[in-house]
């Protein structure tokens, strides 16, 4: 069944996972919305009550009845589940999901006929990734009979992957089903010493002697080889957090930081051969390492410093969140920072950087300020905040996932701002935007939203560097749920720093795909002077169901 994924990784994935079509009325937005919360929370009786009395309304609410079903199919209701199932097939924005759906109760009663007409009708329509059918227990006894395999992902559906022309230098496929392979990636800088900035990425529900464990992964750019993995242990869910952390040891080879953040826990590994560096640990319950980060160096000790956030922690307010600032050198804590009000979440996101002018911090809390829909804070080196960015008309959780210090997009000499709110209303539920601000004043540079509802644009660091030569950092954004060329296929922008220009696009034509999971520029990989870039689906079918996929692809003039 097509239910609301796992919490298997972190709450984050919760965060993730609202990108839902809200086709109700106004009238019963927020009725929904609090259906749909229930649903998430397991909660179906109370979802179902809520729902059947939308429906008496609104008996052409297509949210409602795919609600609806879900709750009835996770009750083992299940003619009451078809009944609902059916109905959501009436409409265009539900129908490819309630003909799978309908398909898993059909199994569940005995009916394979039936059951493999549905999932026959839901591949047709080219916007569901049947590569979910292997882990779903709902159709395990369909997996004997010829018609499973022949509905399954062939490997040609993914061998083409874009609308557009795209050279893919590299492609890096997740080692098994729901390990989500590139949920996050990012360029670390240069581990082998041929002169090319090398990857790190994480499948953090990767399974290693039990669920859950998660796996870090570091990659050549150059040659693509796998220069070393780090795997996690059953319930970490190692990886949920990863990002380059600088020359933390001054070994003059860039490290890699990771966080584990079910068990409260981070670790720094050697980038020359992924050896731990540093062990650090928050509080039971914090969510020590959802985010972790390099910020610079901090103290002038010549090594790297780290950011770690603590999103749940909660010795201000329950939930409040913190954001701690390790040496690099020793993992000695230099300062901390703290959210303001009970359930602010500061801490979700953080980026930094460090110039020999200054230092750079910046901390999202998604449930801060005075609509709870999010503040970003940007504070110096010393932990002296410097400006707040908050949530605009349309915002609902600015600073949920991520923030970053990026390059100098407005050519004054100082590093700017970045925050996401990818699930900005702008359009509709889900459309997302960011906001870019000047590093040195706070004032608004840039602000870019998403095409269309459900897009979920607003993923990644969006650091790609000068791509067009012009003087002006540029700026490289992902929009995972994206659905012109195919539901949930995913698409990637590149922008112009100078004048948010949209300078090219990447768009994924792969059902399911959630291509722009993450997005991040590489510099020149391939040697031809151009910047290239590194993207990445980590819900891709391509090894089995949200296996995950990386690419990196080849700039262009």
């Amino acid at each position: 069944m097509v239910l609301l994924a796992p919490r298997s990784v972190s709450v984050v994935l919760g965060l993730l996972l609202s990108v839902f079509f809200l086709a109700s009325s106004p009238v019963r937005a927020a009725d929904i919305a609090e259906a749909r919360a229930k649903v998430k929370s397991k909660d179906y009786e109370a979802a179902v009550e809520i729902l059947e009395k939308i429906i008496q309304d609104q008996p052409k609410n297509p949210e409602a009845w795919k609600l609806l079903g879900m709750s009835y199919h996770a009750m083992k209701m299940l003619d009451d589940a078809l009944n609902a199932h059916l109905r959501a097939t009436k409409f265009p924005q539900t129908r490819p999901g309630a003909f799978y759906n309908v398909a898993c109760v059909h199994a569940l009663q005995g009916n394979k006929k039936k059951a493999f007409q549905y999932l026959r009708k839901a591949g047709t329509t080219g916007a569901i990734d049947l590569a979910r059918m292997e882990n779903d227990p709902d159709l395990a006894h369909l997996k004997d009979d010829p018609q499973f395999r022949d509905l399954c992902p062939s490997p040609e559906m993914f061998a083409d992957p874009f609308v557009e022309d795209v050279e893919i230098i590299h492609e890096w496929d997740g080692e098994a089903p729901l390990s989500q392979f590139g949920w996050i990636a990012r360029n670390i800088g240069d581990v082998d010493g041929d002169g090319i900035f090398d990857v790190t990425t994480s499948a953090p529900s990767l399974a290693n002697g039990g669920p859950g464990a998660g796996c870090v992964y570091v990659y050549s750019s150059k040659s693509g080889k796998l220069l070393w993995k780090v795997k996690g242990k059953p319930g970490e869910s190692l990886g949920s957090g990863i990002e380059a952390a600088g020359d933390t040891n001054g070994d003059g080879i860039p490290d890699v930081i990771a966080g584990a953040p079910s068990a409260s826990k981070a670790y720094v590994y050697s980038g020359k051969d992924g050896a731990v560096l540093l062990s650090l640990a928050g509080k039971p319950g914090d969510s020590f390492g959802r985010k972790v980060s390099d910020v610079g160096d901090v103290n002038g000790d010549g090594c790297d410093d780290l950011l770690i956030g603590a999103p749940t922690e909660s010795t201000v307010a329950k939930n409040a969140g913190r954001l701690y600032v390790y040496s690099g050198k020793d993992g000695k804590l230099l300062f901390d920072l703290a959210g303001e009000r009970a359930g602010d979440n500061f801490g979700s996101s953080a980026g930094g950087a460090s110039t020999k002018k200054e230092t750079l911090i910046v901390v999202g809390a998604p449930n801060a300020g005075p609509k709870k829909s999010g503040r970003t804070y940007v504070y110096s080196g010393a932990g002296e905040l410097k400006f707040v960015i908050e949530a605009d008309a349309t915002g609902a959780q600015l600073g949920a996932m991520f923030v970053s210090v990026i390059g100098d997009i407005d050519a004054d000499g100082t590093k700017d701002v970045y925050a996401s709110d990818f699930s900005n209303t702008a359009k509709g539920n889900s459309t997302g935007r960011i906001f870019i601000h000047s590093g040195k004043d706070g004032k608004q540079l840039l602000t870019l939203t998403g095409e269309s509802a459900g897009d979920g644009f607003g993923i990644g660091p969006a650091d790609a560097g000068d791509a067009n030569s012009d003087g002006h950092d540029d700026i490289i954004v992902g929009a995972w749920q994206h659905n012109s060329a195919a539901r949930s296929g995913g698409k990637c922008y590149l922008y112009s720093g100078k004048d948010g220009k949209l300078l090219r696009e990447f768009t994924c034509k792969v059902p399911g795909d959630t291509f722009g999971f993450d997005a991040t520029g590489m510099g020149d990989v391939n040697g031809d002077g151009l910047i290239d870039y590194l993207l990445t689906s980590a819900w891709s079918g391509v090894k089995g169901s949200r296996s995950g996929r990386m690419f990196i692809v080849a700039g262009t003039k």
